[in-house]
């Protein structure tokens, strides 16, 4: 029998390894709690995190003179998530169309795939009037644009372009942008569509499209 309850020393041998244990757990806790923190919460997790960007624009009108109509275009780019991201190309188009006001209601637009009701009112087919973009180097390694953007931070660009005036009523601003979560090279190339828009293709980056912004030009 190794120990007994008449050794004098059992208790405080006893006493020692439990202090012991209790050490070594806490010592091990406090690492598996170290390795959370500062790996899996800072490095790991973000790295697994989509990338969550928000895009707005706003328009206005800035004058009229000699037939034309100049517009301020302002768009920006924020990066609302906890990861960086690299921008791989971005393009803005801005599409102007006519309201034709009706005295009785008309039918809905309907479509195989979409239904519009415009009760009093037609909007004509839009035209581009403006379009602006651009590959950064991960797209295009002789591009001169960069495009990382840190968590917090945003990028923003002003543009102004002219209209002939009384042409449109409304206008229509449409961004199409495409990510990347790494350095990672990822060929772009822009392309132009038949209604004028000018889009970016990227397949193997994260593409979004936005109807980011309007201007009420009556």
């Amino acid at each position: 029998m190794l120990f007994s309850s008449r050794d004098p020393d059992h208790g405080s041998h006893t006493i020692r390894i439990v202090r012991d244990i209790v050490e070594i757990v806490a010592i091990l806790a406090a690492g598996f709690w170290a390795f959370y923190v500062f790996i899996y919460e800072n490095r790991i997790k973000p790295l697994l995190a989509d990338p969550q960007q928000n895009i707005v624009a706003t328009m206005q009108k800035t004058s009229e003179r000699g037939g034309t109509v100049g517009i301020l275009l302002r768009t920006e780019v924020r990066n609302e998530g906890s990861v960086r991201f690299f921008f791989v190309g971005y393009a803005v188009t801005v599409l102007g169309t006519r309201m034709t006001p009706s005295n009785q209601p008309l039918p809905p637009s309907r479509s195989s795939s979409s239904e519009t009701t415009d009760t009093f009112f037609r909007l004509s087919p839009p035209v581009a009037v403006y379009g602006d973009g651009f590959i950064t180097q991960l797209g295009n390694p002789s591009s001169p644009h960069g495009g990382e953007l840190q968590p917090g931070s945003s990028i923003s660009q002003e543009h102004t372009f002219y209209i002939p005036a009384h042409r449109f009523d409304l206008l229509n601003a449409r961004v199409i942008a495409c990510f990347e979560k790494t350095e990672a090279p990822s060929p772009a190339r822009f392309e132009y569509r038949p209604d004028g828009t000018t889009a970016v293709s990227c397949p193997n980056a994260l593409r979004v499209a936005y109807d980011v912004g309007s201007l009420d030009l009556r």
